[in-house]
């Protein structure tokens, strides 16, 4: 569902990278280092391969090649963003205790019964819309 700004406070941007900054671009979830704002693909990758967060992706150097990293890189590189989701699904509420950093796969997971009810509805909207006469019992 798109993030509906008007819903946010003036300050979500600030909100947000603090939050990503506390647990150091890092999913809450599952531990995936996530890119940092304006980092290069390539920053990413080198920093990735070449630091202490390696061990996130394989014990050795041999595992990584053999596991087509690289390709993972390339070719899904929107699994390595990090998002910051409210556990109650409020955007109102900013306490810390109700934010949590997740990559976009554990995020798509986390939302998923939300995306569920959400999508019925409009669903159930829109046949109404076009003429779907609703099921309420007659007065």
């Amino acid at each position: 569902m798109p993030m509906n700004r008007n819903l946010y406070p003036d300050n979500w941007k600030e909100i947000a990278l603090a939050v990503k900054q506390a647990v150091k671009w890092r999913c809450e979830s599952c531990d995936r280092p996530c890119r940092r704002p304006k980092e290069t693909w390539t920053e990413f990758c080198d920093r990735i391969l070449n630091t202490e967060e390696l061990y996130w992706y394989a014990e050795t150097a041999d595992e990584i090649s053999d596991s087509g990293l690289a390709n993972e890189f390339r070719e899904r590189p929107q699994r390595f963003t990090l998002t910051v989701a409210h556990l109650d699904h409020n955007p109102i509420n900013n306490e810390p205790g109700n934010l949590r950093a997740l990559c976009s796969g554990c995020r798509l997971a986390y939302d998923a019964e939300q995306h569920r009810k959400n999508a019925s509805a409009t669903r159930y909207r829109r046949r109404e819309e076009r003429g779907q006469l609703s099921f309420l019992a007659p007065p």
